[in-house]
């Protein structure tokens, strides 16, 4: 009867998933000690359940639960996403790379104690919780949160150039015509065509949505110098092809312009930022690229079917704003308080969220003695490494 009564109080699977994919990852791990069930639900180490898989049916639907559980609660967690922020200290004399978190409530939280083994790495990219570092000539894969790190082996493409980061397995490192892959599961680099790349150069950071990389890229060639591309890797078929960029006006009353890659509402977004007369005033268009499937024939860039619509004209502003991404359906903007051209030393910036519906603007609690900010997107996970 006891045994009866216990075996009645323990709740479903479903029901219990439901529960635990809403619980912080750092809770999830002490968890794994309440019974051996939990264990194999939480575990982390998804390589020693890979390798029983074939053992029973007992083992194969253990990996099959722990990977939707897994899942669950990247998809959770990344509805609750923070902000996490690399400050890049002034020039000429840097100091080491500092990382903040800034949470729903534009709160400023603790650090994880795992960025303070790599003061001198630089930030790449933020993945399903992974965070891809770079240090000189090394890349590291690290879970901030279960504090599990990957040494990534050397590839043969040096110097480095253009890296992306994306759907836990890829790394891309594109040279002109080559680029190496170096996935998770193999542990080891692989070259793969990238012969359509001859023309290009990438010349931008890469955003990453779902199974895709992108890059905003332009042409080697003298003619093509005013063109502007978008460069996209398909992680699953793993083929580069090429999309036009928004229009790209002709007023002269814009004679400066910079634009930036990022991610809305899950579609590639592009800001294109403008900056009048002697850096005097500022705007910025927001353009959403939609439609895209990423089918396209070999020699052409206009395939998919896709296009860009504007979805935001911001300012013109009395002062220099840089957007940087979006969070939280608002923009991460830098903004400087002191400009003047070619001045840098004398220029203190803030970090600013402004909202394109209210129009509000909203300072964050951040130093403003950092010159450069590089915002990122970051959800807790239990992805392994």
């Amino acid at each position: 009867m006891r045994e009866e009564k216990r075996e009645k109080e323990v709740l479903p699977l479903d029901a219990l998933i439901n529960i635990l994919k809403r619980v912080p990852v750092k809770s999830l791990i002490r968890f794994r000690c309440v019974s051996k069930e939990w264990l194999n639900l939480l575990q982390t180490n998804i390589k020693s359940l890979i390798r029983f898989r074939c053992v029973s049916k007992e083992w194969l639907n253990l990996l099959q639960t722990n990977i939707f559980f897994t899942k669950q609660q990247l998809q959770h967690s990344t509805c609750n996403a923070v902000l996490l922020l690399q400050r890049i200290h002034r020039q000429p004399s840097p100091l080491f790379f500092s990382v903040c978190l800034f949470g729903s409530h534009y709160n400023l939280i603790h650090q994880s104690h795992v960025f303070h083994a790599f003061p001198d790495a630089k930030i790449l990219d933020s993945c399903n919780g992974l965070l891809c570092l770079r240090n000189n000539t090394v890349f590291s894969i690290i879970n901030p949160a279960t504090r599990q790190i990957r040494q990534v082996p050397t590839t043969t493409l040096l110097p480095f150039h253009y890296v992306g980061f994306g759907s836990v397995v890829v790394l891309d490192n594109i040279r002109v015509n080559r680029a190496e892959v170096y996935s998770l599961t193999s542990g080891s680099w692989r070259e793969i065509d990238a012969a359509k790349l001859q023309p290009l150069c990438p010349v931008s950071s890469s955003v990453t949505i779902t199974e895709t990389i992108f890059w905003l890229a332009s042409m080697t060639s003298a003619s093509d110098t005013d063109s502007e591309f978008v460069l996209s890797f398909d992680v699953g078929r793993e083929w580069f092809t090429l999309v036009n960029g928004p229009p790209i006006p002709s007023s002269p009353s814009h004679p400066y312009s910079n634009n930036v890659l990022a991610v809305y509402n899950d579609e590639l977004a592009m800001f294109r930022n403008y900056i009048v007369g002697n850096f005097e005033s500022c705007s910025f268009d927001l353009w959403v690229l939609k439609d895209f499937s990423g089918d396209y024939d070999n020699d052409r860039c206009d395939g998919g079917g896709e296009s860009w619509v504007k979805m935001y004209r911001v300012g013109p502003f009395s002062r220099i704003m840089y957007p940087l991404s979006i969070w939280k359906d608002e923009i991460v903007c830098r903004e400087e308080l002191c400009a003047q051209e070619n001045d840098f030393r004398g220029v203190q910036t803030a970090l600013s969220l402004f909202n394109p519906v209210s129009k509000e603007l909203k300072k964050l609690p951040a130093h403003r003695d950092e010159l450069c900010y590089v915002p990122f997107t970051y959800a807790e996970s239990l992805v392994p490494v």
